[in-house]
């Protein structure tokens, strides 16, 4: 696992609040107030389990089943006010739906989750497949130290090697040097992401984070897309994909309003 000492202390929501208006005292206070649950679950912190059919090429192990348990916070929780990847998004589970049927995709491929928050995408890739490595990346310090637990209690122990947990904060120069600190500088196959989009500023990171890390030969970028109440429309998201020199393919779609797209390179 990676070591925290050269890590930047960093929570999302030190962007996340850029365009709102600050609040008075008064208003705070008045917010806080009306924000008051007495119904509210004292502890917070819940073990989330998913169990998924096992693949073909897994058949021999026990069960038939593949199971991951998360330890993460209820959505509702103070601790999500800071840091968003301290819980679990509805994006992320219709991605690892996507994930188990098309699992050859990721098979004996180096992948790297961005914005991993408590790991779900990036432990299924590890657990799905029998060859292969696997990076999970957050740039929250918060998200980061549920992170790494979640790693070290779902990774597989003859397979240890193949899975690391580093932070990753976005952006050309930053990508560069995760590169050279962390993969020797090999790009990687496969990067992937799940509701990770919540601001405008973080576009041109994104995707020079993606120019950065993505092989040119057949790389593959997988992004679920969950509409929310953001300043942030999937069509934007879109045209600076292709402002940034990637091509779009709608692969999946819930009718709740979730996408999941592969970006490759023109």
């Amino acid at each position: 696992m990676a070591e925290t000492e050269d890590e930047i202390v960093w929570t999302d929501d030190m962007i996340r609040w850029d365009d709102v208006k600050p609040k008075s005292k008064d208003e705070s206070d008045e917010e806080e107030q009306a924000m008051f649950n007495p119904f509210k679950d004292p502890d917070p912190i819940k073990t989330f389990t998913y169990r998924f059919p096992r693949p073909i090429l897994h058949k021999d192990k026990d069960g038939g089943f593949i199971e991951v348990q998360l330890q993460g916070y209820l959505s509702d929780a103070d601790e999500v006010w800071q840091s968003t990847g301290v819980t679990l998004w509805r994006a992320a589970t219709f991605l690892c739906e996507f994930m188990m049927k098309n699992v050859d995709l990721f098979q004996n491929k180096s992948s790297l989750e961005l914005g991993a928050g408590l790991g779900l995408n990036g432990i299924l890739a590890h657990l799905m497949t029998s060859e292969g490595s696997t990076c999970l990346t957050d740039g929250d310090t918060d998200a980061l130290i549920h992170l790494r637990e979640n790693v070290k209690m779902n990774r597989v122990k003859e397979r240890i090697d193949d899975i690391t947990c580093h932070q990753l904060l976005w952006g050309s120069e930053t990508s560069e040097k995760f590169l050279e600190k962390n993969s020797r500088g090999q790009k990687f196959d496969i990067l992937l992401a799940s509701d990770i989009i919540y601001v405008k500023s973080i576009i041109a990171p994104l995707w020079e984070t993606v120019q950065t890390l993505l092989t040119k030969k057949n790389g593959i970028f997988v992004m679920a897309f969950a509409k929310r109440r953001v300043p942030v429309s999937i069509e934007f998201v879109l045209q600076s994909a292709e402002e940034a020199g990637f091509t779009h393919e709608l692969v999946s779609e819930h009718h709740e309003g979730i996408w999941v797209y592969l970006f490759r390179w023109k």
